[in-house]
């Protein structure tokens, strides 16, 4: 680990240590050893939030300043409309989480477009949504084009499935988004797809993957023809140089610290996290992203929305996910980190925000 006025970087892993003038491009906003120091998340967490670096305190304002203020003369869907596109009849709890977890963020509407099996259980989990069984339905595309237009934001993967056909409406999916110029969040099974397909993909600037150190791996090895092995404390630099391969959309490197690059920019999302890894955390993550991304793109963008967006995701699912161990220990369930999202938004974001 390197420390130079204030800031850490990891490189490859590895300590080192550097001046700030031999931070390579691009820039890197990195916390200070304070913020990084942070107690374990079975401390109470009040008074841990208030130790912020500069940098993190800026994001904190800008993820504020894109959140919509409420007011009693706002209609449904002003806060938005988020698609997810999942859910196959082995995986549903993937689309429920992603999901739900952007209405608890404070999304209006969510669609999820499913699989014609996995409907029933989806509409099973919560009335809440709006379900769409139609992805495998010779139809499905007719009724995904009637409510595309409608959407502000769309999460692409969690429980899509792997197979050949799928891959194949995905890739048609995506050219709907991109003339459309939604917000997209690519997770999961739409990463592995994106690995052997980075053209349906690439350039567009409004996009948004979310790999862990394995899909990243993946990715690397399919698009950059070079071998990284998956790490917990990832590359900066790699994250950045995949980013640029792919016509700078924005990366979240899932880890132990979230490293967020658009190939010129590079955040970090070291705030404490939990220990425990349950399955749907990731989930979870693409929905509240998804819902960030929704609000950063109304109107007149501010400075990087797709960069502030996923910071500003990375941010509240990393203490959703400490607050859920605090209370439940090892035995974390990814309904405990939904259940944090409420209290853990009003917390970092909700300050003047509504009315």
């Amino acid at each position: 680990m390197c420390r130079a006025a204030g800031l850490v970087v990891r490189l490859n892993g590895e300590a080192a240590s550097a001046s700030t003038s031999s931070v390579p491009s691009p820039r890197l906003a990195m916390p200070s050893p304070a913020a990084s120091s942070t107690a374990s998340p079975r401390l109470p967490r009040r008074g841990l939030h208030d130790m912020t670096s500069a940098r993190e305190g800026e994001l904190l304002q800008q993820v504020k300043a894109s959140v919509p203020r409420l007011s009693c003369s706002m209609v449904k869907g002003e806060c938005g409309r988020v698609g997810v596109f999942g859910g196959c009849v082995m995986h549903t709890g993937a689309a429920y989480f992603a999901a739900i977890a952007a209405l608890r963020c404070g999304a209006d509407v969510v669609h999820v477009f499913c699989e014609r099996e996995a409907g029933p259980v989806v509409r099973g989990y919560s009335p809440e949504l709006a379900v769409h069984p139609v992805l495998d339905q010779e139809y499905g595309m007719e009724e995904i084009e009637h409510w595309l237009p409608r959407l502000h934001a769309v999460v692409l993967g969690p429980g899509l499935g792997r197979n050949q056909s799928m891959g194949g409406r995905l890739a048609l999916v995506l050219e709907k988004i991109k003339a459309l110029e939604l917000p997209v969040v690519v997770d999961a099974d739409g990463l592995w797809h994106l690995a052997s397909n980075p053209l349906m993909l690439r350039g567009y600037s409004r996009a948004v993957i979310t790999p862990n150190p394995q899909e990243f791996s993946r990715l690397a090895r399919g698009i950059l023809n070079i071998e990284v092995a998956p790490s917990l404390l990832p590359d900066p630099e790699t994250v950045s140089k995949l980013a640029r391969a792919l016509g700078h959309l924005t990366i979240l490197h899932k880890g132990s610290e979230d490293v967020i690059s658009d190939g010129r920019t590079v955040e970090l999302g070291h705030s404490p996290g939990s220990p425990r890894r349950c399955g749907g955390q990731g989930d979870l993550l693409a929905g509240l992203l998804a819902a960030f991304l929704a609000w950063g793109h109304r109107g007149e963008p501010g400075p990087a929305p797709c960069l502030v967006a996923a910071w500003g995701a990375s941010r509240l699912a990393r203490a959703c996910a400490a607050q859920a161990f605090a209370v439940a220990g090892r035995g974390m369930l990814a309904q405990d980190v939904l259940d944090a999202i409420r209290p853990e938004f009003a917390r970092l974001y909700e300050s003047e925000t509504f009315l």
